[in-house]
């Protein structure tokens, strides 16, 4: 990625503070729920039924975005606080690998990786929604503009994964600019905290038409005990 914009070398104690008290705030909202929504995912093996099949779908994507949010952060903290200049440029090229490959199955490079994408997958059982539908179609257009105006570091990736040693080399000696690496680690933040929100919406849309279309008998057993409704 390439940017005009001018940064601090390196990040106050203040700036370092501020975000270790967010980035722990992060890390745990996102990894708590990520057993119970991957277990509740196996639950759903039926996808000739529709309820299945959304259910299954909202936790799979769910689960992925809360693995690539909460390790994304986890990079960027471990990044920022230690001392250590190997140890900071290791992270930092390891952070861009996280990215590259966040957004490629976020959302894919190609149009066969595309296909093959959680963005796909939501787009399976988007039209169900009336509301989200209107705010996904918002995140598709953003997601394609992006897709196309960065490289999301695929050079830096390759060199990384398959220690290619002339570009790795390069890539580790690059000076090290602390806060232009948190900014450009903050473009790809707002994408997860999107899908989250739309998620949870979809989520309680889901709920409100299930238990919209319940017998009166049914209805009042969940509101006796509202874990019955469990998504």
């Amino acid at each position: 990625m390439s940017s005009d914009i001018q940064y601090n070398k390196v990040l106050s104690q203040e700036e370092r503070s501020k975000f270790n008290l967010l980035a722990d705030e992060m890390i745990s909202i996102f990894s708590e729920s990520i057993d119970g929504m991957y277990e509740l995912g196996k639950s759903y093996q039926d996808m000739n039924n529709i309820h299945h099949k959304v259910s299954k779908i909202m936790c799979d994507v769910s689960v992925f975005v809360s693995y690539a949010f909460a390790d994304c952060i986890v990079l960027t903290k471990l990044f920022m606080n230690t001392p250590d200049m190997y140890e900071k440029s290791l992270l930092r090229g390891k952070l861009k690998v996280h990215m590259n490959e966040s957004f490629k199955k976020l959302y894919g490079f190609t149009e066969k990786a595309r296909k093959e994408s959680y963005t796909a997958k939501l787009q399976e059982i988007i039209p169900h929604f009336h509301g989200p539908d209107r705010e996904f179609a918002g995140i598709l257009t953003d997601l394609e503009e992006i897709s196309k105006r960065d490289s999301w570091w695929k050079e830096i990736r390759s060199a990384e994964v398959h220690l290619d040693i002339p570009v790795l080399y390069e890539s580790r000696h690059e000076e090290i600019n602390e806060s232009q690496v948190v900014m450009e680690t903050m473009r790809l933040i707002p994408f997860f905290n999107r899908f989250n929100d739309l998620l949870a919406r979809m989520n309680q849309a889901h709920i409100n038409y299930m238990f919209e279309h319940l017998s009166n008998e049914d209805k009042a057993a969940i509101l006796r005990n509202p874990e019955l409704l469990n998504l």
